[in-house]
């Protein structure tokens, strides 16, 4: 998969790891990592699925519904690539942070609710359930910050409400900021991640 990796200045503090929105690339949410922090680790992974030349992790079918058996297979890709890379890179897998936006949001949460071998913490902007399945185990011992616009046309407001709904259920410490905005990010969504990131380090 394709990737791009900055080193830490600071390795006290938490590797983030991208996930970037349709169309977007590794490039997409670098200056998003660089507001967080500028001194943490970055791992940041390509879709590789192309849309209508769009970059996406995960395939969608033609009248827009996803691809159940893509996702869960392009799921457990993801996470044995960022175990990979981690390795490489020597970072230590179990305290980085996902930092998903819009498609790249759905597969880190479907990661944190399907696999138990997942990443722990993750950053949602604009996220809804992907996946259709879920497992028994608890995942109490995850974290994650979601933020979503109250006028989102693409992932609307519900959506966002049933995802926290589902991660809450299965056990997971979920923070939410709503904003009155669209589909964009919004220096108040990233303002409250960055608190939350350097709130949640251990």
């Amino acid at each position: 998969m394709e990737h791009i990796f900055i080193p830490a200045k600071n390795k006290e503090l938490a590797p983030l790891l991208l996930l970037h929105g349709t169309g977007g690339d590794e490039k997409s949410l670098v200056e998003v990592a660089e507001f967080i922090s500028g001194d943490a680790a970055v791992l940041s992974l390509r879709g590789d699925i192309k849309e209508g030349g769009a970059n996406r992790f995960f395939k969608r079918f033609h009248d827009g519904s996803l691809d159940l058996e893509d996702l869960e297979s392009k799921t457990a890709e993801l996470i044995a690539t960022t175990r990979e890379l981690a390795e490489k890179y020597q970072l230590d897998f179990e305290r980085i942070i996902a930092v998903g936006y819009s498609n790249g949001a759905n597969i880190a949460a479907n990661a944190l609710l399907q696999a138990e071998d997942s990443f722990h913490k993750a950053i949602l902007f604009h996220a809804m359930p992907a996946g259709n399945k879920q497992p028994e185990f608890s995942i109490s011992h995850r974290s994650v910050f979601l933020s979503a616009g109250l006028n989102d046309p693409l992932i609307t407001a519900e959506a966002s409400e049933k995802l926290v709904e589902i991660l809450e259920k299965r056990g997971a410490k979920v923070e939410t900021v709503w904003t009155a905005a669209g589909h964009s990010l919004t220096m108040e969504e990233l303002e409250e991640a960055k608190k939350w990131y350097h709130n949640n380090q251990k």
